[in-house]
């Protein structure tokens, strides 16, 4: 879909420097944009890598000093975020108006089948040999391929892309909102997430996981990964091939998960690092930064495991210490 930068000039009443006549595609990630997108700096990491970006248009801060690169900069308030829910709103793709169980629009392959009270939307595409049980509820413009099993209760929300002879276990929802929200006028507001999920060739989601759609851009999760139940994969959040999540993991936006990994059962991950490939978490651990390939940590802070395992051994001596160095004090 092709836009006028008018319209978006309109919409933001901001300032423009370049050609105010340039068509627009659509948004995407600072370092994923491409000739026709726009996209937005507005933390200082971008700002300094205005040159590196394939955007046609750039929206920033205004009062810096911009390149001259042969790209439109619109010139916006001091924080571009808080114009972030207009914009994702601009962007966003409208859906149809749902009207049957099984929309005319949709696609089903040879051999598959569709469960009573299941929901398929417009534009759907299902494989081959594609198993879809009771209560399955695939919106619009979703993309399954051949010899997927989807079990009761899962959600697929719009525009999804699930690979081949995956598996997605019942109560899984993929392509939920991320948690999105940014202060406006002092309230909590709600940025339009405009992004998607792509899981690839023979991928497991358990039960009752969620994966969150991609506020701009994509959350994906590459061929060959086993996720357990109860799993939080958050927004963008890019998770490698041939990992294994274990229940109760949380990840949070924007992070990077090499391949080959493990994660334990209920790690935390923040947001915004990443994590390289045949690394092995222990359980209950807390990862708040980045952590190199090869190599197998544990604890809260993050550490080699044999020193957590340290660590541990000598918490459960505490008490006993407490009470020698109480009666060493009475001593002095």
């Amino acid at each position: 879909m092709t836009y006028k930068i008018d319209k978006l000039i309109s919409l933001l009443e901001c300032e423009v420097k370049g050609d105010a006549k340039v068509n627009i595609t659509g948004l995407s990630p600072f370092f994923q944009a491409q000739e026709g997108d726009v996209t937005f700096a507005s933390d200082e990491k971008f700002l300094k890598k205005l040159n590196e970006t394939k955007a046609s248009v750039v929206i920033v801060p205004a009062g810096i000093e911009l390149p001259e690169n042969g790209k439109t900069y619109l010139l916006v308030t001091s924080n571009p975020r808080v114009l972030m829910p207009k914009l994702l709103n601009f962007f966003k793709r409208k859906t149809k108006r749902m009207e049957k169980m099984i929309e005319d629009s949709a696609v089903i392959g040879e051999e598959t089948t569709v469960a009573m009270n299941s929901y398929i939307g417009h534009d759907v595409k299902l494989g081959k040999n594609v198993t879809i049980y009771p209560n399955v509820t695939i919106c619009e413009g979703v993309e399954i391929g051949d010899n997927t099993t989807v079990y009761p209760n899962v959600t697929i929300r719009e525009f999804c892309k699930i690979g081949k002879e995956c598996v997605i276990q019942p109560g899984a929802v993929i392509g939920s909102d991320g948690f999105g929200f940014v202060k406006v006028n002092g309230n909590n507001t709600k940025i339009d997430q405009i992004g998607s999920v792509i899981i690839e060739d023979f991928v497991e989601i358990g039960a009752n996981t969620t994966i969150d759609r991609g506020t701009i851009g994509d959350t994906v999760i590459k061929k060959y990964t086993k996720i357990d139940n109860l799993v939080q994969i958050a927004h963008n959040d890019i998770i490698g091939e041939n990992c294994l999540i274990i229940s109760q993991v949380g990840i949070a936006g924007s992070t990077e998960v090499g391949d080959n990994t493990t994660l334990g059962g209920q790690v935390g991950i923040g947001g915004h690092i990443k994590i390289g490939s045949n690394v092995m978490i222990g359980a209950k651990s807390g990862v708040t930064g980045n952590v190199d390939d090869n190599q197998i940590l544990a604890g809260h802070p993050l550490m080699n495991l044999k020193d957590d395992l340290k660590v541990k051994a000598v918490q459960k001596k505490l008490p006993e210490l407490l009470k020698r160095v109480k009666e060493l004090e009475k001593k002095i």
